[in-house]
């Protein structure tokens, strides 16, 4: 056998599904806080900032956390019973693509109090939401058509913003 062979077949798979997953559940996160982010009014009060980081960080938490169980039950269902070394690396995958972006959007609230922390929030979920879409399909189509996607998703997001604004949120 040759000392240069190629890893495994799975291996390289494996590796693929694991950062599909990364950028899956980091994209998840983002439009999930983005969507609460848009439909909860934006508190005025005095430690509405604190309120807000607090809301978006548990939400998006929980929400790492339904998925992480969600995804041990259907690996398990699909491994007769077991966790597999790939669904566990599958799992660590999502949490580092999650993560982040939940604590990533909690603090700008934190920080910069609740109206203006929660726009900075929405506008850098936003853009990363863009950013992953722009390099998703520029390899497929031309440059010009993979900016009219990227203004696509962000005129349709956009507007999400102002219709939020006009409701009183």
């Amino acid at each position: 056998m040759d000392d240069d062979a190629s890893p495994e077949p799975g291996h390289d798979d494996l590796r693929v599904e694991a950062a599909r997953e990364v950028v899956t559940m980091a994209l998840y996160q983002s439009l999930s806080i983005l969507a609460v982010l848009l439909a909860t009014p934006t508190p005025s009060a005095e430690g509405a900032n604190i309120r807000v980081a607090i809301t978006v960080f548990l939400t998006g938490l929980g929400l790492l956390l339904a998925h992480h169980v969600a995804f041990r039950l259907s690996s398990r269902l699909v491994n007769q019973g077991l966790l597999s070394d790939a669904s566990l690396r599958l799992l660590r995958a999502q949490a580092i693509g999650g993560l982040p972006i939940v604590v990533g959007a909690a603090i700008p609230p934190l920080l910069l109090g609740a109206d203006v922390g929660t726009t900075v929030s929405e506008v850098l979920l936003l853009v990363l939401v863009g950013l992953v879409g722009y390099r998703a399909v520029r390899p497929a189509r031309d440059r010009r058509q993979a900016l009219g996607y990227l203004v696509g998703l962000l005129v349709l997001v956009g507007l999400l913003m102002v219709l939020k604004t006009a409701v009183g949120h």
